[in-house]
């Protein structure tokens, strides 16, 4: 496989799969992957193959390094995926950690309230992918009229849009 995938695994979980390793994130029961990660730190998941993240640091995993950065609230993780660079987080903290963030290829984002996304275009290159309760909401007032819909996003590194999409993964 020379793309990475990001799908909705179950209702709140997200699934990215690489060449090398597959990662969940916040999932409610148990699933297969290399990795699990959570948002919230500290929080307990219980799981017979994948390792399980719940905070910050730094990890390696399948070949993929990454990276957990967090505040008092939640957990947000970034990563080098088949050679894209990655983060995944939800609304609030890549919102209240944006001024500490690189660029990215692809920002995923957990949208599990309503806010202002216009600052992910600082943080995207090539694609926002929102998922989450209140995704279709926030994804409307970012970008209504290149908004795509589908239920998983592909990527490679050689065929990453010029110009920014704005994906909701449903």
């Amino acid at each position: 496989m020379g793309y990475m995938e990001i799908a909705l695994a179950q209702k709140s979980a997200l699934r990215i799969k690489g060449k090398t390793a597959t990662f969940v994130v916040n999932p409610q029961v148990s699933v297969a992957a290399n990795a699990v990660l959570l948002f919230t730190p500290g929080a307990e998941f219980s799981s017979e193959e994948a390792v399980v993240l719940n905070g910050a640091g730094e990890y390696e995993i399948g070949g993929v390094k990454i990276t957990g950065s967090r505040n008092e609230k939640s957990v947000l993780y970034s990563m080098q995926i088949d050679g894209m660079d990655i983060v995944v987080g939800s609304i609030a903290l890549l919102s209240a950690l944006q001024h500490k963030l690189k660029e990215y290829n692809i920002v995923v984002v957990d949208c599990d309230e309503i806010a202002d996304a216009s600052f992910l275009t600082s943080l995207a290159v090539n694609a926002v992918v929102f998922y989450g309760d209140r995704a279709e909401e926030v994804a409307q007032n970012f970008e209504k009229e290149k908004l795509q819909k589908m239920n998983k996003y592909s990527a490679s590194l050689g065929k990453l849009p010029a110009e920014m999409e704005t994906i909701l993964l449903q």
